[in-house]
């Protein structure tokens, strides 16, 4: 299930609870955050797509140094 739909987050990987089973992944555990938790999660994906930013950033500059 996309996170967004979980949490209203999107262009960003995180692990989710899950339930595996002998096919895989059986089943998404949808945890319930409270409003406080939920602008923590926010705030943490916000930071990763800032930090990854920066990345790309840097990691194009590389692809032109010879």
């Amino acid at each position: 299930m996309p996170l967004i739909l979980l949490h209203g987050l999107r262009d960003l990987y995180l692990g989710v609870p899950a339930v595996i089973g002998k096919n895989g992944i059986e089943k998404i555990v949808e945890l319930k955050l409270n409003d406080h938790e939920m602008k923590m999660l926010h705030d943490s994906a916000g930071s990763v797509k800032e930090v990854m930013g920066v990345l790309d950033k840097l990691n194009s500059k590389k692809a032109f140094d010879f």
